[in-house]
């Protein structure tokens, strides 16, 4: 059942379109911090600039935020749960209004059916992010070679135990950014479960995408935000500001989860 919904989702059109869209994205990142860096040297030409005269190839990748006006990180954390939704996590409403998903229940295991719903509504979003971030990350690396600006982060870099994230970001910056990609990745997976769920309860496209929203708009106003998980070399207050939400995050998916596969197999006769 989980080979026969995720070779479904793969030739979906929408997959393909939601990962160009996220290529795009991070391009767009991508241009616009290699021209700040290399603008001049384009337009007037002399010596090439590297070293501290351009960022780190892991602070000019997109989950630093590092684009000025930051206009691509914005537009894709504020519209986060657009992402799963269009990607998956939505179909549950149109099969139910059609009646394809009773049509399955006669063929697989109500179990099987609804577990590999929630498997795919993960697998989709988390490897879509992962592909882009890391391709991405890599073509950073690539134009960044030899950088290595922190854009000022580099005064952190001391013994104290408040600063102590920002020094380790930047003293092991690779570490910390691939960190961020699986954090970013996982984050996108799990909330692609957190939207099958809801659908699941509710299969009515205005009030999944209303609480989709709310629920995320939550995450990211609550005192200790999501979006710290989201974006690199940016630590206020420590390591606190990334374990509170990852805990908070991962209880709520867990939690909703489990609710909605319970009712879904014990208690739902549709």
């Amino acid at each position: 059942m989980l080979k026969y919904e995720l070779s479904t989702a793969l030739k979906s059109k929408r997959v393909t379109a939601l990962l160009c869209f996220f290529l795009l994205i991070v391009a767009y990142d991508l241009y616009s911090n290699y021209m700040e860096n290399f603008g001049e040297y384009l337009r007037v030409g002399g010596s090439k600039p590297t070293g501290s005269s351009i960022m780190h190839p892991c602070f000019a990748s997109f989950l630093t935020a590092a684009n000025r006006g930051h206009l691509p990180h914005i537009l894709m954390t504020w519209t986060f749960p657009l992402y799963p939704l269009f990607a998956y996590a939505d179909t549950f409403a149109l099969q139910k209004q059609y009646g394809y998903y009773n049509l399955l229940l006669t063929k697989a295991e109500r179990q099987k059916v609804v577990s590999s719903r929630f498997a795919v509504s993960f697998l989709i979003p988390f490897f879509i992010a992962l592909i882009t971030l890391f391709l991405n990350f890599g073509v950073a690396n690539i134009m960044f070679k030899g950088g290595t600006s922190f854009m000022g982060l580099e005064r952190y870099v001391t013994g104290s135990m408040i600063d102590s994230l920002y020094t380790f970001s930047v003293l092991h910056p690779y570490v910390t950014y691939i960190s961020h990609i699986f954090a970013f990745s996982l984050v996108a997976g799990m909330y692609g479960m957190f939207c099958a769920g809801v659908n699941f309860i509710v299969p009515k496209y205005s009030v999944l995408y209303t609480v989709s929203f709310f629920a995320w708009i939550i995450f990211m106003n609550m005192p200790y935000s999501v979006m710290n998980m989201l974006q690199s070399f940016a630590y206020d207050e420590g390591v606190i500001e990334i374990i509170v939400p990852a805990v908070y995050y991962t209880l709520i998916v867990v939690a909703t989860v489990v609710g909605t596969y319970v009712y879904k197999v014990r208690y739902d006769e549709l």
